[in-house]
């Protein structure tokens, strides 16, 4: 059972091993080592993170030796993200540390440096002990890393382990100079048995035992057990028949020193033999030792720095920049194959000996002269844009980053700019649209506010002319006709008012997958709380639609834009955009714009984790002039994505759970629909259909009233006069059968035409009612959709317009209840 003082992260079954090998590095607690430095910055650039790492895992801390793009130095173990990933040899990574259960409540996500993307590879030792990491950190989620990148990151790792075990032989081979130049050789005698005769100052310093502990001991003490029996056999073959292949000769042996450890050793061996009737036996032996340790790290050394050297031009040929050094004129020497490969060339032996300026023009390498190399000399360094020239004559956009090399050649290190700076223009002119879409809405709506009153006024004007022609008198009626003619006129202009700014659609086929990456990177900056994000989920594949991009993106906006304005400020709140085929797909929410699409289509979900809607507002949000920001919304960002939905052919469900999250999915056709709006005047009705009708007219103009009621009793209805939407709330309550029509104008100050609507639903849900408004083509739009009214008609409207609208609305309602009852 885990204990309070138990550790919340794992631990190899060799722990104290790890730590001993760490330890035996001796780098803790050690200074910088540019070496090292250098790679933690290659890496940061490689991976385009803002963080590099090499991390050390202490007993209780993580410490790091070297670090680009973080202050601290150390952090505790126990909020480390290297101490997880040294339990395995592979790469570790951590897409979005958020959604991690290991990591979403650590401090170093919560806060600086708010780590969301890691991946670390183990830095493991030759003898097999983890003793950290190098890892890349960033504070946005990525998707990870793929298995090539993998590879480059454990590439780097071991340069790092390279050069960690390298400084440990340094070491050793510092400490073997210092005894190299202190003391003398070990000298060593034994008699015929191998029993330790005479040990010099020189074998105490090689071997650590002093001469009292070492006489009278056999050679085993500094012989390695796998040796002995060899040795032993020698001997005994030495004794027996006087020969020994070591003496005389110098050779190379390993030796064991008091603290077990194995040194190698040059050996030269002379023996004496014996007197007397033993004089063709061995007496004893002598032995002149030097310790070639020095030597042997060297050569070691030799070959570990031709192994990182063989390891970081392998990383150099890997990178995806181009890298290429000149010599001092300026002519390449080296160059990787992805600097070729960005000019096309195949072969990068193509361009050594040729001078730098063959990959550009005579103007570029002009500038590059005159404005890079003044710099260059003068600071070491220079960082600027070019337009290089392929090897076919096509330009290359490219960001490049020159140094000085220590031979007076150039190091120069280049990327190709050109997609990126497309895609930064490309944003450009997505907020552009954005812009002009937002200034278009803003016009729109004063357009609109002005179209109400003016209509209010022209419907008075033109159904009183029409009324004066029917008096009879050829005077009065020449003046009328003139009147109704300026009416007419008058309202056309007000129609170019309202259509003012809208643009002609221009279909053409738009990556759907990319618009959407576009409309999240447009939005993500605007995320103020480190708390939100949002996140998106595209096919691997192109999705092509034929539409206007315009139109599109402008939906994608709004929707995204009011999920961002949804979410809490304080809380953590997420925005997902996902794009999906919409075949076999079933709307999950309420189906309130158009129907689903009998072509191909695609579908788009927009969901938040924000404050959601209440269900009484769900048939409200895409009215005209509907917010809940207050005097920060026009009401009008939702009702212009319904309009450019279905004019699409589109079709958009809801669902929202308040406190919750609301989700949006927006079907839209593959292929752009050519079908246009009914006509907004239908057909004229008889008049007859009015005649003997009770209708209720409610406007909050009364000249507007006043006109109505004249009109419908020219055509035979009754009609009852109502200056607001309360009172004819309180008259259909009193007798609701005694009206066969109500005709009601929708901005009135005291209740909106919705909502009139929906408390004469509730009164009586067979009664006709007939939208009068200034706003015909919004409304009509929200009518069909929703259902309130039974028809719309735009004003000014004449009599006979009147009287069409008005039995046309008496029908839809008795075919609406008729279907409702079946």
């Amino acid at each position: 059972m885990p204990t309070n003082d138990s550790p919340n992260y794992p631990l190899g079954p060799d722990e104290p091993g790890r730590l001993a090998a760490l330890a035996a590095l001796g780098v803790l607690g050690t200074p910088a080592d540019a070496e090292l430095d250098v790679i933690t910055r290659l890496a940061a650039d490689r991976f385009n993170t803002q963080i590099a790492l090499v991390s050390l895992v202490d007993a209780d801390r993580q410490w790091f030796k070297s670090r680009f793009g973080l202050a601290a130095s150390e952090t505790c173990r126990r909020h480390s993200f290297c101490t997880h990933a040294i339990a395995g040899k592979g790469v570790m990574m951590v897409g979005d540390a958020t959604r991690d259960e290991r990591f979403a409540a650590n401090p170093l996500v919560l806060g600086p440096p708010y780590i969301r993307f890691y991946a670390g590879a183990p830095l493991v030792l030759k003898s097999g002990h983890v003793i950290g990491t190098l890892c890349v950190i960033d504070s946005a989620p990525r998707e990870g890393l793929c298995a090539h990148d993998c590879g480059i990151l454990k590439l780097m790792a071991s340069q790092v382990v390279t050069f960690l075990e390298a400084r440990e032989i340094r070491q050793q081979q510092r400490i073997s100079d210092l005894i190299a130049r202190t003391t003398t050789d070990a000298f060593v005698c034994t008699d015929a048995h191998s029993r330790i005769t005479l040990w010099n100052r020189g074998a105490e310093t090689m071997f650590g035992w002093s001469g009292r502990e070492a006489i009278g001991q056999t050679l085993d003490l500094i012989i390695p057990d796998r040796h002995r029996q060899g040795h032993h056999a020698g001997i005994a073959r030495l004794r027996g028949r006087g020969e020994a292949r070591l003496v005389g000769s110098t050779v190379e042996v390993p030796a064991l020193t008091k603290d077990g450890r194995e040194i190698p050793v040059e050996l030269s061996l002379a023996m004496w033999p014996g007197e007397g009737e033993a004089c063709d036996q061995p007496a004893g032996f002598a032995a002149i030792m030097r310790d070639v340790s020095a030597r042997k790290a060297a050569e070691d050394e030799r070959a570990a720095t031709k192994a990182r050297l063989a390891r970081q031009l392998a990383a150099v040929e890997a990178s995806d920049d181009g890298i290429a050094m000149t010599d001092a004129a300026g002519q390449f020497i080296f160059m990787n194959r992805a600097h070729a490969a960005m000019f096309g060339y195949e072969d990068p032996a193509l361009l050594f000996g040729q001078p730098w300026s063959v990959l550009y023009d005579a103007h570029e390498a002009q500038r590059i002269a005159e404005e890079a190399m003044p710099i260059l000399f003068a600071q070491g360094q220079w960082r600027g844009d070019t337009q290089g020239r392929k090897r076919d004559g096509t330009p290359i956009e490219q960001e490049i980053a020159l140094s000085l090399s220590p031979e007076g050649g150039i190091v120069c290190v280049t990327r190709d700019v050109g997609e990126r700076r497309a895609m930064e223009r490309e944003k450009a002119r997505l907020r552009e649209q954005l812009m002009l879409a937002q200034r278009q809405e803003v016009v729109g709506q004063l357009a609109s506010g002005i179209a109400h009153d003016f209509n209010n006024f022209i419907t008075a004007i033109s159904g009183t002319a029409e009324l004066l022609r029917n008096l009879g008198d050829d005077r009065v009626l020449h003046h009328a006709t003139r009147i109704q003619s300026a009416a007419v006129t008058a309202a056309r202009l007000v129609e170019r008012m309202l259509t003012l700014g809208r643009r002609v659609p221009h279909p053409k086929l738009v990556d759907l997958s990319r618009m959407a990456r576009d409309v999240r990177d447009l939005v993500a900056p605007s995320l103020t709380d480190p708390l939100h994000r949002i996140e998106l989920a595209v096919p691997s594949t192109p999705l092509m639609v034929l539409t206007d991009d315009t139109e599109l993106n402008q939906v994608l906006l709004n929707l995204v834009l009011n999920a961002r304005d949804a979410l809490r400020l304080g809380e953590t709140g997420r925005i997902r955009l996902e794009v999906l085929t919409g075949e076999g797909r079933a709307p999950e929410g309420k189906l309130v714009i158009g129907t689903l699409p009998s072509v191909p289509s695609a579908l788009i979900r927009i969901s938040d984790t924000g404050c959601g809607i209440a269900p009484e507002e769900l048939g409200k949000v895409f009215e005209p002039f509907f917010t809940r920001k207050g005097e920060a919304g026009t009401g009008l960002g939702l009702a212009v994505v319904a309009g450019i939905i279905a004019g699409a052919g589109g079709a958009l469900a809801i669902q929202s759970w308040p406190g919750v999250g609301t989700i949006f999915e927006v079907w839209w056709p593959l292929h752009a629909q050519t079908g246009e709006p009914g006509d907004e005047d239908g057909a004229l009705a008889p008049r007859a259909a009015l005649r003997g009708r009770t209708v209720l007219v409610v406007d909050d103009n009364p000249a507007v009233v006043d006109t109505l009621v004249a009109m419908l009793e020219e055509v035979g209805a009754e009609a009852g006069p109502c200056l607001d939407p309360r009172d004819a709330v309180t008259a259909i309550r009193d007798d609701a059968a005694l009206w066969d029509l109500v005709i009601t104008d929708y901005d009135m100050p005291a209740m909106n035409g919705a909502d009139f609507a929906r408390r004469l639903r509730k009164l009586r849900p067979d009664l006709p009612i007939l939208l009068l408004t200034a706003l015909p083509r919004v409304h009509k739009l929200h009518q069909k959709q929703v259902g309130l009214f039974d028809g719309v008609l735009g004003k000014p409207a004449s009599t006979a317009q009147l009287a069409a609208a008005a039995a046309e609305a008496i029908t839809a309602a008795r075919e609406r209840t008729t279907s409702c009852v079946s």
